[in-house]
């Protein structure tokens, strides 16, 4: 079990919006935080330490991982990338990643995976993380590699892990898409703490949203881990109907994507070489 009065965490990708979200909602009560990226972090509390690092970077990734308990992986591209770049980071990164943290003696990895694992299902089919993987995109070919490898870390060495599938971290819901979509900023801080506090998830995968009257996913294993989102995109339809976004059509099961992975399922993926 890891104890947030003892224990280090390192948390990758700790500049980035989540990770901001993390170090807001974690740092009163985890008491050994490492944060590494690329990019700085600043206004670093007095139980954060921060080591700059390229993920691909596998002496300093090792160099980082010594005296760490558990690792939260949150560095990843997403949006715009060339195929060089998305391999470099979310593939073989990732595996640097894990393998350093095997190497440590790393007991537990909570991963930032990703809704775009199971993209290609229908928005009709309420999906279950026990049903096979649908990725929409090389990146979510990458995230699905990244829970199987993390299977094989739990059955071949007894590293216990918790995947979350993440869908649209935005501190409020952006559009239509998010009603059910939508994680928000506490909420994640949440679903990281009780992943880490778990006694044993074995090899979880657990569907990362909040508590939105619209989701359409299951909750499974919420409860088994001790998952209670508090927040609700519903809370903020009337946001979003002044912006413009048609938010009554969900009303009628009416949505504007027919796949959970909205513009992912159409957009043109980076060409293969």
């Amino acid at each position: 079990m890891i104890d947030p009065r003892t224990d280090r965490v390192l948390i990758t990708g700790a500049a980035g919006a989540i990770g901001t979200a993390l170090r807001t909602g974690l740092r009163d009560q985890w008491a050994h935080l490492r944060l590494t990226d690329i990019q700085p972090v600043r206004d670093l509390s007095a139980n954060e330490e921060f080591v700059a690092a390229d993920i691909a970077d596998r002496p300093k990734i090792e160099s980082m991982m010594q005296g760490v308990r558990a690792v939260v992986h949150l560095t990843g591209l997403i949006g715009n990338y060339t195929l060089e770049d998305l391999f470099r980071v979310n593939a073989r990164g990732l595996f640097d990643v894990f393998e350093a943290a095997r190497l440590a003696g790393v007991e537990r990895i909570v991963f930032a995976s990703s809704n775009h694992t199971f993209g290609f299902y229908p928005i009709t089919e309420k999906v279950s993380p026990a049903l096979p993987p649908r990725p929409d995109s090389l990146y979510g070919v990458f995230k699905v590699w990244g829970e199987t490898l993390l299977r094989e870390y739990l059955d071949r060495y007894g590293i216990r892990s918790v995947s979350l599938r993440i869908g649209t971290f935005q501190p409020q819901p952006i559009d239509q898409r998010s009603l059910a979509t939508w994680l928000s900023p506490g909420d994640v801080a949440h679903l990281v703490d009780v992943s880490l506090r778990h006694p044993d998830p074995g090899c979880m995968v657990v569907n990362g949203y909040s508590n939105n009257t619209r989701l359409k996913v299951s909750k499974a294993d919420w409860a088994t881990l001790g998952y209670e989102p508090k927040d609700n995109a519903e809370d903020h339809r009337e946001a979003l109907r002044a912006q413009g976004f048609d938010v009554d059509a969900p009303d009628r099961d009416e949505w504007e994507w027919p796949e959970h992975g909205g513009s992912f399922v159409r957009r043109p993926d980076q060409p293969v070489r």
